[in-house]
């Protein structure tokens, strides 16, 4: 069972979190015949065999539902070009995808033009924890292009060279 007591301060928890730095992304869904999507940097590989990964969801973001209804979500690796992208889907607002190049992956999900890469994942495993929600999903299709991805470090936005 997941305790919510801890001695540790939250604000002192997030601070210390800044200092991993991580690659930018946003999440896609369907859901409701509408596409949906947000900024995260909640993103972990699980493992290669079977190919998975997890994303950490907030219960109280709107696209929550649809990721739980659709079982199905796309990880897009924003290009480092992408910032934009990224302040676009960190903000709320009605119709996301008006003004957005994607295409429609094989589940439906939207994948964005553009991006460094893309993983579209069905999902394999709930687990609630907190204020969130871990989805596990198996990669189903993935797809790249030979872009520098886009990292956010510290609270803010920055470019790494190609190694």
């Amino acid at each position: 069972m997941f305790s919510s007591n801890s001695s540790v301060d939250s604000d002192a928890f997030r601070s210390v979190m800044r200092q991993l730095a991580g690659c930018v992304t946003v999440i896609t869904t369907e859901g409701d015949g509408k596409l949906h999507g947000f900024t995260a940097t909640a993103v972990c590989s699980v493992c290669a065999e079977p190919p998975s990964v997890l994303i950490a969801v907030n219960q109280t973001a709107r696209t929550h539902p649809h990721i739980d209804k659709k079982d199905a979500f796309a990880i897009n690796i924003l290009s480092e070009d992408q910032k934009p992208l990224a302040d676009h889907f960190a903000t709320k607002g009605d119709d996301q995808f008006d003004t957005v190049e994607y295409a429609l992956g094989h589940t439906g999900v939207p994948l964005l033009k553009g991006a460094a890469a893309h993983l579209e994942c069905e999902v394999y495993q709930k687990i609630p924890i907190g204020t969130h929600t871990l989805f596990v999903g198996r990669v189903i299709n993935t797809g790249q292009e030979r872009r520098a991805p886009l990292v956010y470090y510290n609270a803010r936005y920055g470019l790494i060279e190609q190694i």
